[in-house]
């Protein structure tokens, strides 16, 4: 009985935790459909670049029509062209300006989240299935 207490706790935590990327990512595809919807282009410039294993992250600034300076962190990709100075276009959401991403990348980003969303969903209710079912199975 113990050992099925314990499988049932990991499972819990392990569906809180795949529950809990899975919300991040979908809201950061929201956000990418939305840029791609009805964003607003203007100029972006990178102010550093983020090495991360393999993957390489754009830090850039960009201002409003009204002079409002943002900064912002791009998706992350295996190679990128820019280097800190270089300028490149952007998307920004109006109802939301903090919330913008390279226009280049923003098809990227959108299938790669959709990617994460469609690989986790299905991890995430095989894995409640089986919480539910050990639970019952421990309390009956």
């Amino acid at each position: 009985m113990t050992g099925a207490l314990v499988y049932v706790l990991f499972l819990t935590v392990a569906c809180v935790g795949l529950g809990v990327a899975a919300t991040h990512t979908f809201r950061r595809h929201r956000a990418c459909l939305r840029l791609k919807a009805s964003g607003v282009e203007t100029t972006g410039q990178c102010t550093s670049l983020s090495w991360s294993q393999d993957n390489v992250s754009v830090r850039f600034s960009y201002a409003l029509a009204d002079g409002t300076k943002y900064e912002a962190d791009s998706f992350h990709v295996s190679r990128t062209s820019f280097s800190p100075g270089s300028t490149f276009p952007i998307m920004y959401d109006p109802a939301f300006p903090a919330v913008a991403e390279v226009a280049d990348l923003l098809s990227e980003a959108i299938r790669f989240h959709r990617l994460v969303l469609v690989t986790i969903t299905p991890l995430i209710l095989l894995l409640a299935t089986l919480d539910v079912g050990l639970a019952l199975a421990v309390l009956l």
